[in-house]
């Protein structure tokens, strides 16, 4: 539930931070998690405060001999040339802590009415305690910027098409169309392609202009319930929204 909250103290900033529902993934599997992490999920621009936003993605896996896992927030802002500064708000700073024994906790903090001239990023506190509530291990993680200055690019996987390839029944060429729908230009990056729940590649992309679409091609095993493709798997560009890069289709091979 997001709620509005008062004035920040910095003029820099219009209003302050809404917690999002909190995320405890008691039965999911953590192989090959980080141990801790925070990202930037969406940064939202416009020209009236309300449709400026970002929105901070943090979550960290169980360790040996820890029972419970906490995270505490902390904004920082930017304005021109300065460095980043701690920005004191309401529902930041907060301890949010997990249930006893979950595998991986994930918290999501969003920070509404930002600042139109300055730049955003999340410093995130993890710390990991024993069932006597001794503390075993502690990091601190920064996450991607949200430059409300500039605009940003926004990759999204606008189809997929699948073909067989000469003929053959057990593989399949595979057509993903990638598109920047963001206001600047994308990095370097990669898209990925999973066929049926399993990873087949991991395809170079060059940047991409804005407006721009482009189509790579895939050969895999044929598709038998569903393919995804995801632009950005790592997480590399500073996206305006995370939140469209997979695209998921059904298995229906072109003649």
């Amino acid at each position: 539930m997001l709620f509005s909250l008062p004035t920040l103290a910095r003029t820099s900033v219009a209003a302050a931070a809404a917690a999002l529902a909190l995320g405890v993934l008691a039965g999911a599997s953590s192989a090959g998690a980080p141990l801790a992490g925070v990202r930037l999920a969406e940064c939202l621009k416009g020209s009236e405060p309300d449709q400026r936003s970002v929105q901070f993605r943090g979550a960290m896996r169980q360790i040996p001999a820890s029972q419970t896992m906490w995270m505490r927030f902390r904004l920082l802002e930017r304005v021109g040339d300065a460095e980043f500064e701690s920005v004191r708000a309401p529902g930041l700073g907060v301890w949010r802590k997990s249930r006893p024994d979950v595998r991986r906790f994930v918290h999501r903090q969003e920070v509404l009415e930002l600042a139109e001239s300055a730049d955003y990023r999340a410093r995130v506190k993890f710390r990991w305690y024993d069932a006597e509530g001794e503390l075993v291990k502690r990091v601190t993680r920064r996450s991607g910027v949200c430059r409300q200055g500039g605009e940003l690019p926004n990759l999204v996987v606008r189809r997929i098409r699948i073909a067989q390839v000469g003929g053959s029944p057990a593989i399949h060429r595979y057509e993903l169309r990638i598109a920047n729908v963001g206001g600047a230009a994308s990095e370097l990056t990669e898209i990925s392609l999973a066929v049926d729940g399993v990873g087949v590649d991991k395809v170079p992309i060059g940047p991409l202009e804005p407006g721009e679409r482009r189509p790579i091609y895939v050969t895999g095993p044929a598709c038998v319930r569903s393919v995804r493709a995801k632009a950005d798997p790592s997480d590399s560009v500073i996206e305006s929204s995370e939140y469209d890069n997979v695209l998921r289709a059904p298995c229906s091979p072109r003649p």
